[in-house]
């Protein structure tokens, strides 16, 4: 039963992947009259859908969800962006007596949701772009990476290798302002909501066996053909995500299927792994809870139940 004062809050829910965040959110959803925005930085571009592990339709279970689906392969956003659209959807869940139920393992848009992250206005230079654009060329994306992991490792865990645009442009600020992309914040755009957010964490044993059912489950649901016919944007942001580029090496002959399964498996693992030292860095009120499994469920509810009954 909600209660007249929550209305005026909000849920979070986060994780890794896999850890089961989509299942719990709609029961949540059905308890407390909730509608969901998504909060994942591949779920964002619409025709990726196996391997982003997109809810599907059946799964929604009817319940209305936002910040999924919205821009082409093509595209590129920010999170300025997320969090200006996220603001207005939560607005506009809450002025229809819902609950937002914000929900996703992108550990930069939750930081950017809360805190008010303010890099992407900061200053630019062509030159230091062009500079580390060089080195890339000549000492490759492994030694790119490595600058970027001594001079700012907290914006290292949410970028990928692959993404040598983002990694210049993490190197780029921390070049023009003498601070690591990750601490730069907006104090006057902090979150002017009341939320309660939970970070699922099953035990690692079962967090990696659940990513690689879940692997497999994309190759038998097609996740190959669905590469293929989003081939023709292989050189694209959207196409760095996990599951993706690895097909994409498969259909550049450059490894075997065998070989690009395993290694999405593998990415997929690195990748919890950096979630979950994201999500225990951040410096949020965040309710952790450890070992988590759909057994913990009813007393998440209750304990939610209770949060929403507080007098604001």
């Amino acid at each position: 039963m909600v209660q007249k004062n929550s209305v005026d809050k909000i849920l979070i829910i986060t994780g890794p992947t896999a850890s089961g965040k989509s299942k719990l959110s709609i029961k949540l959803a059905q308890q407390f009259n909730g509608e969901i925005i998504g909060c994942d930085s591949m779920q964002i571009y619409r025709c990726l859908n196996i391997g982003t592990g997109k809810i599907t339709y059946a799964e929604k279970a009817g319940i209305p969800h936002f910040m999924i689906d919205i821009i082409p392969p093509n595209e590129e956003f920010s999170v300025g962006q997320y969090v200006k659209m996220c603001k207005n959807t939560i607005e506009d869940i809450i002025s229809r007596k819902k609950i937002p139920i914000i929900v996703g393992g992108t550990g930069l848009y939750l930081s950017g949701l809360l805190f008010g992250y303010n890099y992407g206005n900061s200053v630019k230079s062509e030159a230091i772009r062009k500079k580390y654009e060089h080195i890339l060329q000549d000492r490759g994306k492994e030694y790119l990476f490595s600058i970027l992991k001594e001079i700012d490792p907290i914006s290292s865990q949410t970028i990928n290798i692959n993404d040598t645009k983002r990694t210049i442009r993490a190197i780029e600020i921390y070049e023009l302002t003498g601070k690591p992309k990750s601490s730069i914040i907006n104090k006057n755009d902090s979150f002017e909501y009341k939320y309660k957010m939970l970070a699922l964490l099953p035990e690692r044993r079962l967090l990696y066996e659940n990513i690689n059912n879940r692997v497999d489950e994309m190759i038998s649901s097609g996740l190959v053909d669905e590469v293929k016919a989003l081939y023709k944007y292989k050189h694209c942001q959207s196409m760095q995500a996990i599951g993706y580029k690895e097909i994409v090496e498969y259909l550049d002959g450059q490894t075997s299927l065998k070989d690009a399964i395993e290694s999405i498996k593998i990415n997929s693992r690195h990748y919890a792994k950096r979630q979950i030292t994201y999500f225990k860095n951040m410096k949020a009120d965040v309710d952790y809870i450890e070992n988590y499994s759909p057994n913990d469920d009813n007393a998440i509810i209750d304990n939610i139940e209770k949060f929403l009954s507080e007098e604001l």
